[in-house]
């Protein structure tokens, strides 16, 4: 290591440590973020569909999610990834597509409740239309879920992606990848721990500030606190 030069050290190639975290920060945001904002539509769409409409509708969902759920999670997604390519972006429509069944089961719960309640047989009396009664009644009502799941789902990506990396078809420049290479470096006399401990820290950090912030827009947008403070 050269002091002054290289903050957190190099890597066994002369890399610098600090410049690896850095730019892994960008590939766990784009992970976390792009894989979230492609499954969780995808979930409330099928989901309130299901829940709100049921029929065939929810029939062909259930059977969707049931089918999907009864595979090896892991197993599929290295399936996918291994068709797709192993881009950022292929990577991203993986994790999605293996991702969105639990939310989706919890979104047709809740539309299932909340189709049930007066104010939604007071705006159908009103003669407001479906589409109306799920943009301006349901979908509301289920933003609180939304961000939690957003939080668990992007901490559970990042995560996902190191293992991915683990086993060698991750995406390039992530943490998972710096940690999988950091393991060779392990085994070295003397042994060079700065690597897996720069990019394990700035994962955990990560994964901690996504869970802060999404516990405090959960106790701003759930609809039973809002009415406990009033």
């Amino acid at each position: 290591r050269h002091p002054g030069r290289h903050w957190l050290g190099t890597d066994m190639i002369g890399r610098d440590v600090f410049y690896l975290m850095l730019k892994g920060a960008r590939v766990a945001l784009l992970i976390g973020g792009l894989t979230s904002l492609i499954a969780i539509p995808l979930a409330l769409l099928f989901g309130i569909s299901a829940g709100y409409f049921g029929g065939r509708i929810d029939d062909v969902v259930f059977f969707l999610m049931t089918t999907l759920a009864s595979m090896p999670g892991l197993l599929l997604l290295i399936a996918l990834i291994m068709v797709m390519g192993k881009s950022t972006l292929a990577v991203c429509v993986a994790l999605a597509v293996t991702g969105w069944v639990g939310f989706c089961r919890v979104s047709r719960g809740e539309t299932l409740k909340l189709r049930e309640l007066e104010f939604v047989y007071a705006a159908r009396a009103l003669g407001v239309s479906e589409f109306q009664i799920v943009m301006r009644h349901i979908l509301p009502n289920l933003m609180h879920l939304v961000i939690i799941t957003f939080v668990l789902m992007f901490s559970g990506l990042v995560l996902s992606e190191a293992i991915l990396s683990w086993l060698g078809i991750g995406v390039d420049g992530s943490w998972g990848q710096m940690i999988d290479q950091a393991r060779n470096e392990l085994s070295r006399d003397p042994i060079v721990w700065w690597n897996i401990a720069a990019s394990g820290t700035a994962l955990f950090g990560l994964i901690l500030a996504v869970n802060f912030v999404g516990d405090a827009l959960r106790d701003v947008l759930d609809p039973r606190t809002i009415e406990e403070e009033r």
